[in-house]
């Protein structure tokens, strides 16, 4: 099998930081900690260590979410807030959720790490350069990129990349940002319809 695919390995406990957001693996997010439980978190995982990010909204949290790393420490305060930047790494389907990591003040979930080949497709590729011209962004077709990284560059709303996450098979995965690419083509198109007839006006 090729493409993207989920390869089941063993259940792992992570500590769980719930967020609004969504991490893409090799996206960069700049997080702003202040809560007594999370300043625990980044002294306990301030060397690199993965923790995870799980997207949280007024429906409850996701099935999936993200293994992130401290990629960079921005600012360190005296009273312990801290901003920093984290980096993706992994997606990860949620077994358990705990409220609490054992003896910290932190949560936590058991879960499955997902191992994903992440080669975009010829047709996918073609869909989606066409499109970084339609809208003005730089492209050149020789530089490789995997699927993230194509996914990164369409800037999705959160509840948008947490409906990619939960994606596990190849031919779901390349359907849904092939359609994604699309939805954002056909505004970029009645965006530029609205300003012509506003000029013509």
């Amino acid at each position: 099998m090729h493409g993207w695919f989920a390869l089941r390995i063993l259940t792992n406990m992570f500590a769980a930081f719930p967020l609004n957001i969504v991490v893409l693996p090799q996206e960069s997010v700049a997080l702003h900690l202040f809560e007594p439980r999370y300043k625990q978190l980044f002294i306990d995982y301030r060397n690199g260590k993965e923790f995870a990010i799980i997207y949280s909204d007024k429906s409850g949290l996701s099935s999936h979410g993200s293994l992130v790393r401290i990629d960079k420490i921005v600012n360190e305060f005296p009273d312990g807030t801290v901003d920093i930047i984290v980096k993706g790494t992994s997606l990860i389907k949620i077994k358990k959720f705990h409220k609490l990591y054992p003896k910290k003040t932190y949560s936590a979930v058991d879960a499955e790490v997902l191992k994903v080949v992440t080669k975009v497709s010829a047709k996918l590729k073609a869909l989606f350069l066409t499109y970084l011209l339609k809208v003005g962004k730089k492209t050149n077709p020789k530089v490789e990129f995997d699927l993230y990284q194509l996914a990164n560059r369409l800037e999705m709303d959160q509840k948008r990349k947490n409906e990619l996450i939960q994606h596990e098979d190849e031919i779901e995965i390349h359907r849904f940002l092939s359609n994604e690419i699309r939805f954002l083509a056909k505004i970029k198109e009645q965006e530029e319809l609205l300003n012509r007839n506003f000029h013509l006006n």
